[in-house]
């Protein structure tokens, strides 16, 4: 299947999930991401603000604060970037409609990036909105690990990767963890 069949597959099986299994699912694995090494070992976390029925990234932004970590959030920067902000001064609608950090734009060393995503693989590709802004601004940050949270729907057979296209080296589905890339 190519990848805009998967993207609409998925998008539109997401988009149906009834509220309890969004919290459910986001529970287990919010539970499971802050009990990895990953996480405990890492001191600055770029995550995501969720939105249509994705894996609900509010309690772990919350953690994240609450254990003293820096907090990042992506913000739109034109039409074909993105770039991280440090939380803390607040947020404004962005150009497709999610919350945006407002503040200065951070160039720092990241040690995790929580990555959103329709749709992976066991291989760790995976197919975002479409418009490539994880995978350029992935590029500049070759030595970060990158993580997905997902539903288990949302793991496919196979992914076929393009060039520009940037992996994620862990994904934590509801009851399991897949490991493309051993740290």
């Amino acid at each position: 299947m190519e990848k805009k069949s998967i993207r609409n597959c998925i998008r539109e099986k997401r988009e149906l999930l009834p509220s309890f299994e969004v919290k459910e699912t986001s529970e287990k694995i919010t539970k499971a991401l802050l009990k990895s090494r990953y996480f405990r070992e890492a001191q600055i976390i770029m995550s995501y603000m969720s939105f249509r029925n994705e894996i609900d990234t509010h309690e772990i932004n919350e953690a994240l604060i609450k254990a003293g970590k820096k907090l990042l959030l992506p913000r739109t920067a034109g039409k074909e970037k993105m770039e991280a902000v440090e939380y803390g001064r607040g947020f404004q609608k962005g150009a497709m409609g999610i919350e945006e950090p407002i503040g200065d734009k951070y160039t720092g060393k990241i040690d995790l990036i929580v990555v959103p995503g329709i749709a992976f693989d066991k291989d760790g590709n995976r197919i975002g909105f479409g418009r490539g802004y994880y995978d350029r601004f992935l590029g500049n940050y070759p030595d970060s690990v990158k993580i997905s949270i997902a539903y288990d729907f949302q793991l496919v057979e196979k992914i076929e990767n393009e060039e520009h296209d940037k992996k994620v080296d862990i994904i934590f589905l509801k009851n399991s963890m897949i490991e493309v890339k051993k740290y």
